[in-house]
């Protein structure tokens, strides 16, 4: 049988530019390895792969063109996953899928599938049966058993029989014995064409905390299990012989919960050299488990923090000592493992004082040197405590906030409106602090993080380092310039930045140009360069002009230092997957010219633009479709 399974379709960054993470799927690398073990063909197909690559479009036609690209494949099942935040563009690729090919069975796993089986199958036709928790032990017998009553055997399946009832068979399973699983089909991915530097390996599953505000116990339960020290390394040797790596993301939200274990694995890694990053609790390490660590070549851990606020670890369940967070990064430092930190706003019970206990703790933590801070805006999602207790108070904005996919089709508003359970992700939960305050600090902690460190320390001492105090004076300019309700721009910290400091302050033309290059993370891919209609030439897609700014392209940091007005006119144009970031700087009449191009249907005036002009662009291949490197600038680091 071919069986064919599709990886999740997910983005960073926003939809006018989004990047993408092109690391292959765990839960469906191991499936697709059962299934091949069983006799069966497996291939995965990685829709952000495809977009990266430019086979499929990011626009209104992307759902059409992965059903066509699925079916072209001539699958006999079609198994597909989905998170919350996807979920409508699963469903819409599931339904055009069925259009084209009506009698193809059409599977659907992963946690959000999980936890609302019986209301996806009640309300969404488009699926066939629903594979339950972890599927590896029953994915052969499910196969076997697709459109006859023998599913009724097959434990942790939901599907529906010949008369079109609905059946949910019992069972929660999990895979006790990890290391007799087969290893995951990493053949399933082109690795050697996809650059990455690092992989990521299932450590372990399961996690024993309880949480309210997450979603992995429901789907893994609360059995916390690791692979033995000898399989997981055997599995990175496998990776490091076959494909050249020598550095590994570990898979496990708590891999140091079980202390002798993870002596055991250093043990067995160490004389490898390999680099290894893994996620912890603070109060599941401790200064010799962090020494062996280090030896064995850990060089990052990821600790959810959650709240600065006592009173808001409390009611999350988290229940961290906060007292231990600077003291645990006070030693990785010393052992240089960098590290971290994440935090959520936006809980239902939080307070302005939890908040800014949480604000101010994230930005003095990221000004350590090895210390990276993240703040997230609190997403509900099923099978969590917090959702069970407000589940009757979602309310609906138009924003997107976190990593929600695009609502691309003309149907998936109405889509996801209709049904605030099963598309919960696109809702949120009353707040006490005003909801408009909450997109916005989160919003601005994405264009804040990425900052030199220089830069942010200097931004902060206008606020003598409080985020916090930062938050309260933003919120209120956002207000003021009647910006509620709309969408927080990428320029957003800039133009806050100018009405505290001036626009023509070094620190703003430094944000300016930050945000205009939007560099993406680390081992992101971007979408290529649009190409230009053949004959009908254009400027590329996100050039910006930037009036009266610094050299910020060749000073970097280092222009924090002047203290002349801004004077100087930048064209920015950012990273693309085929093409480097490039940054010139122009005289006043290239400005002017390249700014009219910029607006909507600015092209239309090359028209009438003389040929030398045109050729000024072509030279600085700001027309779309331009070959060569030209000059190349970086974002300042």
């Amino acid at each position: 049988m071919r069986i064919l399974f599709v990886d999740n379709l997910l983005f960073e960054g926003d939809a006018a530019r989004p990047w993408f993470d092109l690391q292959p799927h765990l839960g469906l690398m191991s499936l697709a390895a059962v299934a091949s073990a069983a006799g069966h063909e497996a291939t995965i197909f990685d829709p952000k792969r495809a977009l990266v690559e430019g086979s499929l479009s990011w626009n209104g036609g992307l759902y059409d063109e992965i059903a066509r690209t699925i079916v072209d494949q001539a699958p006999e099942v079609v198994g597909f996953t989905a998170l919350g935040c996807n979920f409508h563009c699963v469903v819409a690729v599931a339904r055009a899928v069925r259009a084209l090919r009506p009698s193809l069975p059409l599977l659907l796993g992963g946690p959000h599938a999980t936890i609302l089986h019986r209301e996806i199958l009640e309300r969404l036709a488009c699926f066939d049966a629903i594979a339950r928790h972890e599927a590896e032990d029953y994915l052969e017998a499910m196969l076997a058993a697709l459109g006859s009553d023998r599913m009724a055997a097959v434990p942790g399946v939901t599907w529906r029989d010949r008369h079109g009832r609905i059946v949910c068979n019992p069972g929660m399973p999990k895979v006790d014995a990890l290391d007799a699983l087969p290893v995951p089909a990493y053949a399933g991915y082109p690795l050697a064409e996809l650059g990455l530097g690092s992989i990521r390996v299932e450590a372990g599953r399961g996690c024993p905390f309880s949480c309210t505000f997450c979603s992995t116990a429901s789907f893994f339960g609360r059995a916390y299990r690791l692979k033995s020290s000898r399989r997981l390394v055997a599995e990175m040797d496998a990776l490091n012989t076959r494909y050249g790596f020598a550095d590994f993301k570990l898979n496990h939200d708590l891999f140091t919960v079980n202390r002798k274990k993870v002596l055991e694995f250093c043990a067995e890694v160490s004389p490898r050299g390999y680099r290894w990053a893994c996620s912890a609790r603070v109060d599941c390490v401790d200064d010799d488990l962090l020494a062996a660590m280090a030896q064995a070549g850990c060089t990052s851990i990821y600790f959810g923090i959650e709240s600065g606020s006592e009173a808001m670890q409390v009611s999350s369940r988290k229940r961290l000592d906060l007292t231990l967070v600077e003291p645990v990064l006070a030693t990785t430092e010393r052992l240089g493992i960098s590290t971290t930190t994440s935090f959520i706003i936006g809980y239902p019970e939080e307070t302005h004082a939890d908040q800014a206990a949480t604000l101010d703790l994230a930005g003095r933590l990221h000004l350590r040197p090895l210390n990276r801070s993240q703040i997230h805006l609190l997403t509900p999602e099923p099978g969590t405590m917090l959702l069970e207790h407000h589940r009757d108070s979602l309310e609906m904005d138009r924003r997107r906030c976190g990593f929600n996919l695009p609502r691309f089709g003309a149907d998936d508003d109405s889509l996801i409106d209709s049904d605030p359970e099963l598309f919960v992700t696109h809702f949120h939960l009353p707040t006490l602090i005003a909801r408009e305050r909450n997109v916005l600090v989160a919003a601005l902690w994405r264009q804040l993080a990425p900052m030199p460190a220089e830069a942010f320390r200097s931004l902060l001492e206008r606020w003598d380092g409080s985020l916090s105090a930062f938050a309260d004076d933003a919120h209120a300019w956002w207000l003021a310039a009647g910006s509620a309700g709309s969408e927080v721009p990428r320029d957003a910290l800039a133009r806050f930045a100018a009405s505290v400091f001036g626009r023509g302050a070094p620190l703003v033309s430094l944000l300016r140009y930050t945000a205009a290059c939007d560099p993406p993370p680390p081992e992101r891919r971007s979408l290529p360069a649009q190409r230009a209609a053949e004959g009908r030439p254009r400027l590329s897609a996100g050039a910006a002009v930037l009036r009266e700014i610094h050299d910020v392209a060749r000073l970097g940091v280092s222009v924090l230092g002047l203290n002349d007005e801004a004077r100087d006119h930048l064209v920015v144009l950012p990273a693309a997957a085929d093409r480097p970031l490039r940054a010139y700087l122009v005289d006043e009449s290239t400005a002017d010219l390249l700014e009219v191009l910029a607006a909507p249907n600015g092209e239309s005036i090359l028209a009438f633009v003389e040929p030398r002009d045109i050729e000024r662009l072509h030279a600085l291949h700001l027309i779309e479709g331009d070959a060569g490197e030209g000059h190349a600038a970086s974002a300042p680091a």
